[in-house]
């Protein structure tokens, strides 16, 4: 679901209703906390290897360039209000 998509479906509900999460761990709503931005690891990972892959080609990577990267865990969501690519719910 985009952004677009989600105002477009909240803009048609009363705008004094309460908004809450169903989440897969719980069987009641949870309250949504915060609405931050993010990106995958694995995503950010891909776009680090593109622009090494970009720069460098089948050059070898200089050493100084290798210790400044960084190792992304793919599985971890990684929140970044200002670039992230990801619009997230967080709920408590």
């Amino acid at each position: 679901m985009t952004v677009s998509e989600l105002i477009k479906a909240l803009q048609a509900l009363p705008q004094d209703m309460e908004v809450m999460m169903l989440d897969s761990d719980r069987e009641s709503p949870v309250d949504i906390i915060q609405v931050s931005r993010g990106t995958w690891g694995l995503d950010l990972a891909d776009e680090q290897d593109e622009r090494l892959e970009a720069e460098y080609g089948d050059e070898e990577i200089p050493e100084d360039v290798v210790a400044g990267l960084t190792d992304y865990d793919t599985e971890r969501f990684y929140q970044d209000d200002e670039n992230g690519k990801i619009v997230v719910l967080v709920t408590w």
